[in-house]
């Protein structure tokens, strides 16, 4: 989900040493229909529970105790599964996160999920797991009460961001952070004529 490429992705990991970072910001409102893309049949996707934790750990990512820490967060987990095997997984987070890019945290408002660390395992990229999976996730959001979903993807990294755009997801603002520890800042700029939601906050540790 974050990542820059090519020489802009040199150049900023030259900035991120000196603690730059930034990061394109995108909602979806959730009471305008919800996409209906599909795995195939020998795809099953699903939450995530306790007992995923080996295939978590396995499809390479991150550790157990992350996971089990964003489980006992509260937390939601999405999965595809294929022959018994974790290919995609993505975190849904209500009332606040950590967004590990900026190093700094959102509040999010009633209603407002965050959408964070998708990731596909990369014999996988490019079958659309990301959007299956979210398309059912976004239901899940819907049913229990979300109105409105935030993700963040770094700037460039179009491969990362086409598929949030095919969810419906509109580019809302920027947001970035300089510096480290008492010293860091972040800024946050809304996109012209974004409209966006106003229903969430950034602010540094």
């Amino acid at each position: 989900m974050y990542g820059e490429k090519g020489l802009a992705g040199f150049w900023y990991a030259a900035l991120g040493r000196a603690g730059y970072r930034r990061l394109l910001l995108l909602e979806r409102r959730l009471d305008e229909a919800l996409p209906l893309p599909a795995a195939d049949d020998a795809t099953w996707v699903r939450p995530l529970r306790r007992e995923d934790e080996d295939g978590f750990v396995a499809l390479g990512q991150e550790g157990a105790a992350t996971f089990r820490g964003r489980l006992e967060q509260g937390h939601q987990g999405w999965g595809a599964w294929r022959a018994g095997e974790l290919l995609h997984a993505q975190w849904l987070a209500t009332g606040e996160a950590w967004i590990e890019h900026l190093g700094c945290r959102v509040h999010l408002g009633d209603g407002v999920a965050y959408v964070y660390r998708a990731f596909t395992a990369p014999p996988w990229r490019g079958a659309g797991l990301t959007s299956a999976v979210h398309a059912r996730a976004l239901a899940e959001m819907r049913e229990r009460g979300s109105t409105l979903a935030l993700c963040g993807v770094a700037p460039g990294n179009r491969p990362a961001l086409s598929p949030w755009l095919r969810l419906g997801y509109r580019r809302v603002g920027f947001a970035r952070t300089f510096g480290a520890g008492r010293q860091r800042r972040l800024r946050v700029r809304a996109a012209p004529g974004s409209g966006a939601s106003l229903r969430w906050r950034l602010e540094t540790a």
